[in-house]
């Protein structure tokens, strides 16, 4: 066993690297033992298709008239948001019934916990977008701008997942209790994933309303992957920055939150370690 020892940084590195695969395969293993955990992550994009795609799409309208070229964007970025709030949730959890204690015995970098557990959350959350697309073809949804294109939307939702992962961290570390993490995690996904374009054109909402909407992160990650998938339907609105170049702000919004959250959680984390 290793010893809680100073060395060099050019010597930790390597340690911190070994550590942090060891923390993602023990996560990993953990989820893939979890099935009804799977089953919910399966299902759910698949109610999501079906209720949005046929229930409620028979009632909205959009520019062009195909509502689920229009909608499939939209549900691969809300399928992303909402996979934090789990992250939350499971952080929280584990801080509570014990597990971070038995992580503080152990002679492991500070940052191998919360990395390892960043990581897995993302691979884990692999699966059930592979669902979600197979639905989304299966009731007609086609990317028409090419498969380098398509490749890059998908890179670009598994980026802004990412640094969502992170937030959820976050909340998880600084909640009370598990269900204080899903409640403060899950207000704003939630008001994230409606209040933008997501389900419907923000042009029919009410002024103030359609300030927040055209300028919402969610919007400018759904536009990308409309742009990239070739299902736009028209124009961004005039004068919103982020709608006009929506891959760029979906990079740098993304790089940003996860520069500075990051390192913040793995900080919080060694305050609790101690």
């Amino acid at each position: 066993m290793r010893q809680q020892a100073i060395v060099p940084a050019a010597t930790r590195l390597p340690w911190s690297v070994v550590d942090a695969y060891t923390a993602t395969r023990r996560y990993l293993r953990r989820g893939m033992r979890q099935p009804d955990v799977i089953f919910g992550s399966v299902l759910i994009p698949v109610i999501f298709v079906v209720l949005f795609g046929y229930v409620f799409g028979g009632s909205i309208k959009v520019p062009g008239g195909n509502y689920r070229s229009y909608l499939m964007p939209g549900l691969f970025s809300q399928a992303i948001l909402f996979g934090s709030n789990s992250v939350a949730v499971g952080i929280a959890t584990d801080m509570s019934e014990g597990v971070i204690d038995r992580f503080k015995t152990l002679p492991i970098a500070r940052s191998a916990i919360v990395i390892g557990r960043a990581i897995s959350s993302l691979l884990l959350g692999i699966p059930a977008m592979v669902v979600m697309i197979l639905c989304a073809l299966a009731v007609g949804w086609r990317p028409t701008g090419g498969l380098g294109n398509a490749a890059l939307a998908f890179g670009l939702y598994e980026l802004f997942g990412f640094a969502a992962i992170w937030l959820g961290i976050l909340v998880g570390l600084l909640a009370q209790s598990s269900q204080a993490a899903d409640v403060i995690m899950g207000i704003p996904t939630f008001l994230l994933g409606f209040i933008s374009n997501v389900f419907v054109d923000p042009a029919n909402m009410p002024a103030w309303l359609r300030v927040f909407a055209d300028w919402n992160p969610m919007s400018a990650m759904v536009t990308a992957g409309r742009q990239l998938f070739g299902n736009s339907i028209g124009p961004p609105p005039p004068g919103v920055w982020s709608l006009d170049h929506p891959v760029v702000t979906t990079i740098g919004l993304s790089i940003v939150i996860v520069a500075i959250v990051a390192p913040f959680c793995v900080r919080r984390y060694s305050r609790i370690s101690r």
